[in-house]
């Protein structure tokens, strides 16, 4: 029994004693360091202005280094993938059941919000009411922003993918179409990702708002049309501050959820796309002739088909990109793709066929295609029979290979001037000259001269208003040293002998007594750089780059046929050098001094034979 006594009061003593153990131990309340986390789907229960926040919402409560306590909302604030709210204060509720409090709220201007959260924590449950109030911002002047390039990294994700998709891309800001000062239009070119081309994306009137030194543009549900999916709907919010674009795009494509944030500095991009092809081959009569976009280089059409497989050089600016090299084959009518090293087969192209250099300047926007062609230079063979007669430029007939100055009369009837055609087809098949007095009687002018001479010349005919002798070009290619002329011709000159005088800006003419006209045959060999240059009726005859000249000494009537031998002759200019280049013009006239305007009325000269031979 006593024994039983003693068991007992150990038992008291020892529950009395554990008692106040439990009593005297104190509680330890929740820190901040127990609420750091990052909250989401079942750990997070948030509304934003009343409404339950979207799926993929997220709050992470972070601790700066310097113990400050940052709340980052993570797709909540519009716009913003993740917005920071600073300096967060923490309150511990309870003790025991480890439940506290977080707050913060902080006005952004940049993304155009005032944010404010208020959260319960809760055994690692957040509640958090998040409010947004939209800062206000001012209409403002936005054409500083018109025409410029923003570069930067674009990251795109679709659906949620693991890992977004991330690149270079420019946004281009336009003048609207509205011509609203106080809004923005803004180009995506070459919307893509994973290989997949969306198109274009135009988004134009977004309406900019100043707030402080951010300008702010965001627009709704606005539908577009992209090239490859058709209608989706899309929201923007953007801004600019100092030189840097920031732009967040949601783009709604059926099932798809395209997102794509942009940042990205104002830069200046070069538009020049200017190329220098090059080609070494002793093959090449020339330099290459640029016009534009279309590069030519020249060869003899006699030139062997192994000397024209050629490789090209390119050179192009710094900043551009040599996208790709085509040819295209007009015979075959076939593209085929090569790069910078692979040789060119020419003997294969004709003259409408081309290599296409495809560039792409540093502003993407302009890109550029230069053409280059082979030009066969024929071996000229100077021998005009007049047998067989082609409708030129003029639409009127000319001698095979020879040109006229026909296309300069189409002009006469619009100011009354109703003459001869200057050089037509006679019955024998000669070339018939005919000079005319040209003055109108209801329409006096100062454009065309008093006396005009028709001229049958080895060249082009190129209208110049300004000067009529500067519109006949003289000469084509030769490759060889001239020795004879030979003509056949006959003459018979006009009664009358003018001379063109100008009055009160008004072409007349007056009678040059005693003076009897006489024809004109010649032919000049000249040296030129290239053979795009030419001599005209304003130099022909006092150029000191012709070399060689071989004329008829007496021009005057002649009333039958006559063939002549003319030998070239030195004109003290210099020797023949098969290493220059030349050009071989052949010039016949009515009247001599027609490049003066000077002629008599109705002079003809017939001409049935030409013909050069070389040495």
């Amino acid at each position: 029994m006593k024994k039983g006594l003693i068991y007992l009061f150990m038992l008291v003593m020892s529950a009395s004693m554990f008692t106040a153990c439990s009593d005297d131990e104190p509680e330890i309340p929740p820190t901040v360091d127990d609420i750091i986390a990052t909250y989401t789907a079942d750990k997070l229960k948030a509304t934003v202005d009343g409404k339950t926040a979207v799926a993929n919402a997220s709050v992470n409560v972070v601790k700066e280094a310097n113990s400050s306590t940052t709340i980052k909302l993570v797709n909540i604030v519009p716009g913003t993938s993740e917005f920071a709210i600073p300096n967060a204060t923490f309150e511990a509720i309870t003790r025991s059941a480890y439940v506290s409090k977080i707050a913060g709220e902080v006005a952004d201007t940049i993304a155009g919000y005032k944010v404010n959260l208020a959260g319960t924590v809760d055994e690692g449950v957040l509640t958090a009411n998040i409010t947004l109030t939209e800062i206000e911002g001012a209409a403002t002047n936005v054409k500083a922003f018109y025409k410029l390039i923003y570069r930067g990294e674009m990251a795109i994700n679709v659906s949620n993918m693991a890992e977004p998709v991330k690149m270079t891309q420019r946004v281009y800001t336009q003048q609207p179409s509205n011509r609203d000062t106080s809004s923005i239009k803004l180009q995506i070119n070459n919307f893509s990702f994973t290989g997949i081309e969306l198109g274009d994306i135009t988004l134009d009137t977004l309406k900019v708002e100043k707030r402080g030194s951010v300008y702010g543009f965001k627009a709704k549900n606005r539908e577009l049309e992209l090239a490859a999916i058709g209608k989706v709907a899309l929201d923007v919010y953007g801004t600019i501050v100092d030189n840097q674009m920031k732009l967040t795009l949601t783009v709604y494509a059926g099932p798809l959820t395209v997102n794509v944030e942009f940042t990205g500095e104002s830069v200046k991009e070069s538009t020049e796309t200017k190329a220098v092809i090059t080609i070494d081959s002793d093959a090449i009569v020339e330099p290459f002739s640029v016009s534009g976009n279309t590069y030519k280089f020249k060869v003899w059409e006699s030139t062997a088909a192994e000397k024209l497989v050629l490789t090209p050089k390119i050179e192009i600016p710094v900043n551009a990109t040599l996208d790709s090299i085509v040819i295209y084959n007009a015979t075959e009518n076939t593209y085929t793709k090569i790069d910078a090293k692979t040789a060119i087969d020419f003997s294969k192209l004709n003259e409408k066929s081309y290599v296409a250099y495809h560039i792409t300047p540093e502003d993407i926007r302009y890109p550029s295609k230069k053409l280059l062609y082979i030009v066969r230079i024929p071996i000229l063979n100077p021998v005009y029979d007049m047998q067989t007669w082609v409708i030129g430029e003029d639409d009127k007939p000319a001698p095979k290979g020879l040109t006229t100055s026909n296309l300069a009369a189409n002009f006469f009837p619009m100011f009354g001037i109703d003459v001869p055609v200057p050089v037509v087809q006679a019955k024998d098949n000669a070339a018939e000259i005919t000079t005319s007095r040209t003055v109108s009687t209801t329409m006096p002018n100062g454009m065309i001269p008093g006396v005009t001479a028709g001229t049958l010349f080895l060249g082009d005919f190129k209208v110049d208003i300004s000067n009529t002798l500067k519109s006949t070009h003289f000469g084509a290619p030769y490759n060889a040293q001239p020795a004879n002329f030979k003509v056949t011709y006959k003459y018979t000159p006009g009664n009358t002998f003018y001379k063109t005088v100008t009055k009160d800006n008004v072409n007349d003419t007056e009678v040059v007594p005693n003076e009897i006209d006489e024809c004109s045959i010649r032919a000049y060999l000249y040296e030129v750089s290239s053979f795009d240059e030419t001599l005209d009726g304003t130099n022909i005859n006092t150029s000191k780059k012709v070399i060689l000249k071989a004329e008829l000494g007496d021009g005057k009537s002649q009333a039958d046929y006559k063939t002549l031998t003319i030998p070239f002759t030195e004109t003290g200019n210099g020797s023949f050098d098969p290493a220059k280049k030349y050009k071989l013009a052949i010039v016949c006239s009515s009247s001599k001094r027609g490049d003066e305007f000077m002629g008599a009325d109705g002079s003809k000269l017939w001409v049935k034979h030409l013909e050069v031979t070389s040495k």
